[in-house]
């Protein structure tokens, strides 16, 4: 019986430990995503943009789905999972926006959209981080 215990306690850690390797991998996508949008802003680089916006919206798969979302998210902060789920929304519909601008070459357009996108990262660290 204590055995059982042992590894299901295992289990739950492991468990744990790999949802917080994830968010730490998925995070630096997003990261190099966002990086490489702006660095395609600097350097007059369409394609470097549309580089950085597909990296971002591969990261940001992993909170289109409610319930996952919740599970990245601190335990005293879940209850907000929706907030998260509603930023992913937004990084999702800003990304799509960027893209139609920067094919019309509206370029202040594209900028603030990618504005949009930052803005909706930092709604959902403002939750998880406690801003």
């Amino acid at each position: 019986m204590k055995m059982i215990k042992i590894l299901a306690l295992s289990a739950l850690i492991a468990t744990g430990a790999m949802s917080d390797d994830t968010l730490v991998l998925n995070m630096g996508q997003m990261e190099n995503g966002l990086s490489n949008v702006q660095k395609g802003f600097l350097y007059n680089a369409p394609a470097l943009i549309k580089s950085g916006v597909a990296d971002i919206h591969k990261a940001n798969a992993l909170f289109h789905d409610m319930d996952a979302t919740k599970k990245y998210l601190p335990k005293e902060k879940q209850h907000m999972s929706n907030i998260a789920f509603n930023a992913s929304k937004r990084i999702d519909s800003a990304s799509a926006d960027l893209l139609k601008a920067l094919d019309k070459k509206e370029y202040t357009k594209a900028h603030q959209s990618y504005s949009d996108i930052i803005n909706a990262c930092g709604s959902c660290h403002a939750v998880v981080r406690g801003w």
